[in-house]
Formats: structure tokens, sequence, C-alpha cells
């Protein structure tokens, strides 16, 4: 799969056409073709040809890899031999597709699992500190399992760039923020001001939706509303 996947130097086909067969494969040039977000870069200067079994093996895993970084349902993927069929009737790859649920994750787990968990080792290694957690529990299937969970600073991020990025990422779901009641965070004071930024913008939102109503901001009950309820909660069930 590594050596399918991730080689640079692939032949998307194999076979020469009369036009192909004038140009020179033995130049430096390269052509490469790269998608919009520069997701993913594939690099066409040849250096052997895959067999049709390992362009269908690449195939499915760039496709595991499209699901995974663009958070695509696993059900995406029951019915798509069926899709690229009737997509690309002429295509044998597209014919031989094998990538259901079970497989795509077994792929995605698998396949990209170490490449990610040494990702992880090296920032944990650059880190001049980093916290560790563990949970020892019992799994659904009955087996003890002792998970590890690092925590490490990555970089400066100002309330400015966090309240936005907090904005951002629901207006492409159509989440109206005018309906935020309230939110949920901890105590330091950097979330407060991120608090008060984000109120700034549900406020301007109401106003703009509703110019005739006087805008309420959002509900305050503390600063970490969860342990609030859950205390006021036990203290009632205590009292009664």
């Amino acid at each position: 799969m590594k050596d399918v996947f991730e080689s640079a130097q692939l032949i998307i086909s194999s076979t020469t056409s009369t036009a192909a067969s004038s140009i020179d494969i033995s130049s430096n040039a390269e052509v490469a073709t790269t998608m919009p977000t520069s997701f993913l870069r594939t690099n066409s200067k040849a250096e052997r040809v895959l067999t049709h079994e390992e362009k269908v093996r690449r195939a499915e895993c760039i496709w595991a890899m499209t699901t995974a970084r663009f958070g695509l349902s696993y059900n995406t993927s029951q019915f798509l031999r069926e899709l690229m069929q009737s997509m690309f009737p002429d295509s044998k790859i597209a014919a031989d597709l094998s990538m259901r649920s079970r497989k795509l994750s077994y792929v995605i787990s698998h396949g990209t699992g170490h490449h990610f968990t040494m990702e992880l080792i090296k920032d944990v290694r650059k880190a001049k500190a980093f916290s560790l957690l563990f949970d020892e529990s019992t799994t659904t299937g009955v087996r003890k399992q002792c998970d590890l969970y690092f925590s490490i600073f990555l970089g400066h991020a100002t309330t400015d760039i966090v309240s936005r990025e907090i904005i951002d990422s629901l207006k492409p779901d159509g989440i109206n923020i005018a309906h935020l009641l309230m939110l949920g965070r901890d105590n330091p004071n950097v979330n407060k001001t991120i608090e008060a930024l984000i109120e700034k913008e549900v406020i301007a939102e109401r106003k703009k939706q509703q110019p005739t109503v006087p805008p309420s901001g959002l509900m305050s009950i503390g600063s970490c509303p969860l342990h609030i309820l859950h205390n006021s909660f036990r203290k009632g069930m205590t009292s009664t």
C-alpha cells in the first residue's frame, strides 16, 4: 500500500499511444496534477508501470484518504463501486473497486495509523513539555484496554483567531449563530475574551435578522456550565 499510494513516480497508464510515444520520458520535466485545495498531488514522471491491481489499490487508497481528509461518512462507500461504474462505465479500475465501509475503516486505521502515530511522536519530541492522560477501562468487546492521550502546546492562537475559527466553522453548515443561547468554556481569562467576541458577533447577527427587536447577548451561568448544573442538580436531589 505504501509503495502504491505514497510513490511520487507513477505512470498512470500501462499503454502507450502513438502520440505519447513521441514524448521523451527520460527528460527531467515533471507533470503534476493538483486539486484546488492542494490536498492531493500526483507526479506522473515516469519510473515504472503500475499493474491493474496496483491501480485499483491506489484508487481505493486515494478514496480512503479523501474520506478521512474531508470527514465523509463511511456509509458513502457502501455503493462506491456502483456509483463509479455509473460515472465511468468504460473504466476497468472503477469496475474492480472494492471499498465498502468495513474495508474503508480498516484501510484508514491500519494503513495510515502508523504514519499519524509517527507524526504525533515527532510533535511530542519537539515539545518542551507535555501532559499524559490515561484511561484504563473495559471496551464494548469486554476486553481490557489502556488508552494514552498526549496533550501538547502546538502554537499560540490569539482570542481573535479562536473566536473567528469557531464562528467560521458553524457558518458553512448553515448554523445560525443568532440562535446561540450560551457558550460553555473553562475559566482562563483568554476564554472570557473569546466569549465576549462571540457574543458581539451574536448580537450583531440578531440585529441584522430582527432590526426591530432589541438584541440580547449570550446567557451566562458561569465559567463551566457542566459543573454548575451538575452540582445544582446534586444539591437539589439531596435537599428533597
